[in-house]
């Protein structure tokens, strides 16, 4: 049976990753922060919670060693967790906001990857996806820039990853995930939905589901060669 960490996974794009690779007979460890209710609605033998606040890179370094306690092996890293802040002014642009943002989206998959790598080397085998934003095409907005340069950072991360990782048969790739149907667009109560729908050709959101079917995909065996490639997932945006 394969195995896999998903970050961020009692909602949205996680929570529906969850589900599907549980659906695909996948080993699951499930990382959350604070709220795990919709986890625990999942009855699966094959399902662990590990909760861990990615905030703190201790606490990210101990959910590898919580992870490794119960598998030899990792055969899948969906790096998913994000910390998304919406500043209201100036003042909110702070220092210790970005640092914050910085450690979530970046620094907690740097570390992650880099050990889980290691592990991965001794059986040639492993694959990483990270989930990255359609607003580094875009730029994002000037109140939620630190998400927006922490998702163009995550992507180039990715490509130093794969460069590595393709020694060894470890296969790194991101997602660039459109605008897809999640509670994270009600922290800016400055957009409105409807307006950036209709700037979608498809006039949708995505699924999370549509976004959990590329993640499998990318971690299965249908992907043997796609590596370093940033996979934009989008309404034609």
């Amino acid at each position: 049976m394969k195995t896999v960490l998903i970050t961020g996974a009692n909602s949205g794009i996680g929570f529906a990753t969850v589900q599907l690779f549980l659906d695909n007979n996948y080993k699951v460890f499930a990382h959350y922060n604070q709220n795990r209710n919709s986890l625990e609605s999942l009855d699966n033998k094959n399902l662990f919670l590990v909760k861990a606040n990615l905030l703190y890179m201790n606490e990210t370094e101990e959910l590898f060693k919580e992870v490794m306690k119960e598998t030899e092996r990792i055969d899948v890293l969906v790096n998913n967790a994000g910390l998304y802040m919406s500043a209201d002014t100036d003042k909110d642009l702070s220092i210790e906001a970005f640092d914050e943002v910085l450690n979530v989206n970046l620094k907690a998959p740097f570390i992650l990857s880099k050990m889980f790598i290691h592990i991965m080397k001794n059986f040639s085998s492993g694959k990483i996806i990270n989930i990255s934003s359609i607003g580094v095409k875009y730029g994002g907005s000037y109140s939620s820039m630190f998400y927006t340069i922490s998702k163009a950072a995550l992507e180039s991360l990715t490509l130093s990853l794969a460069k590595e990782g393709s020694k060894y048969n470890i296969l790194v790739n991101a997602i660039r995930v459109g605008v897809t149907d999640t509670d994270i667009h009600k922290i800016n109560k400055n957009k409105n939905m409807n307006d950036r729908v209709e700037l979608i050709p498809l006039r949708r959101m995505a699924e999370t589901k549509e976004i959990a079917e590329q993640i499998l995909f990318l971690s299965s065996s249908k992907n043997s060669f796609m590596t370093g490639s940033i996979v934009t997932v989008a309404g034609g945006e």
